[in-house]
């Protein structure tokens, strides 16, 4: 297949602009202060490729610069959009997107090149599944947004591998070595309990692995593959931002294996375990939340409720783990953070 190289300069084809502008297919987020059929700035959307389809041609194809314009201005303007849900900002932005990523492939861009563009996206896919965990599945769908951080994942570690082999990295700059060290520790979270994520770890280059949030994260992975729950749970805490975000995702299914773990360890009538202690082991910030987690799991509190009674034939095993929620500690990291900043990787911590 011959290489297309773009020559669009704007966020979106003229072509498509005056279609979509003619037939009334502008979202709200392209629309001038919201008003109908009053078109603001549009950007080019997900199109899908039928098998019979022609090359596109330059003209409608943008330049890396542009689609570096276009994912600065999605994370930065779009994302600070506050006048609809975030779910709806969400599947605009996923949309838009997902057409930059298109555009990458068809126009063969190579490793140095797909870094630039994917990296932001993989922190705009982390960072949105955690904010949306809580949403029904008519706004958001964690499958397919876990499918395409995936995706994503899988194709920024790809390019750093090929430049690896090139001795490519001796070249980069401070701030891209930064960056890979962020979206490796990404890897590794997000694929928490995997032996392939693990396997990974320990064949990176020495700046990564010596980097001390990588260090962090590869101890927290080495604690849960280990069975060591509690170093787990005391290590997320520390994380930064983004990365305890993301972890935070797999907490209900910890709770849920600690909570199973104690009733066969404290499966004695006369044994109980005080309500504090638990709290600060499973990162609950009061004691209505514990109580919610026992309710679900039929674990028995004490009469005065300071503290939990456990029993090995009353843990409902046959209840779904609970959904994943948003947790205070992660909530008081992001609310510090300009959210741009971090998901175009110009801040790490």
């Amino acid at each position: 297949m011959s290489q297309v190289q773009g020559s669009c300069e704007s966020f979106c084809p003229d072509g498509e602009s005056k279609m979509r502008i003619r037939e009334k297919l502008l979202h709200y987020f392209e629309l001038k202060n919201g008003q109908k059929n009053m078109p603001g700035i549009l950007v080019k959307e997900f199109t899908r490729s039928a098998a019979d389809a022609k090359m596109p041609k330059a003209k409608d194809m943008r330049t890396e610069a542009s689609l570096a314009k276009t994912v600065e201005y999605l994370l930065k303007d779009i994302m600070s959009d506050n006048r609809r849900p975030y779910h709806m900002v969400y599947d605009f932005i996923f949309d838009r997107l997902r057409a930059v990523r298109r555009e990458i492939v068809i126009q063969m861009y190579d490793a140095r090149q797909t870094i630039r563009l994917l990296e932001p996206i993989v922190m705009f896919l982390a960072y949105s599944r955690y904010l949306l965990c809580e949403e029904s599945i008519e706004k958001f769908d964690p499958k397919i947004c876990n499918q395409h951080l995936q995706e994503c994942l899988t194709g920024v570690l790809c390019c750093y591998e090929e430049l690896d082999k090139q001795v490519a990295f001796k070249d980069s700059t401070l701030r891209e070595l930064e960056r890979r060290c962020f979206i490796e520790c990404l890897y590794q979270v997000f694929n928490l309990g995997s032996s392939e994520s693990f396997t990974r770890a320990l064949t990176l280059p020495d700046y990564v692995r010596k980097d001390p949030t990588f260090e962090l994260c590869f101890g927290i992975c080495l604690a849960y593959h280990q069975g060591n729950l509690y170093n787990v749970l005391m290590g997320l805490p520390k994380l930064p931002h983004i990365l305890c975000a993301v972890a935070s995702i797999k907490l209900q299914a910890m709770r849920r294996s600690l909570l199973l773990i104690f009733t066969h360890a404290y499966n004695n009538k006369q044994l109980t375990v005080p309500v504090p202690y638990l709290l600060r082991l499973l990162l609950l910030d009061k004691p209505d939340s514990l109580l919610d987690q026992c309710r679900h799991y039929s674990i028995s509190f004490t009469a005065d409720r300071k503290a939990v009674h456990f029993n090995k034939t009353d843990f409902n095993n046959t209840v779904e783990t609970l959904r994943s929620q948003h947790e205070r500690f992660v909530e008081s990291k992001l609310a510090k953070i300009y959210l741009p900043e971090v998901l175009l990787l110009k801040k790490f911590n």
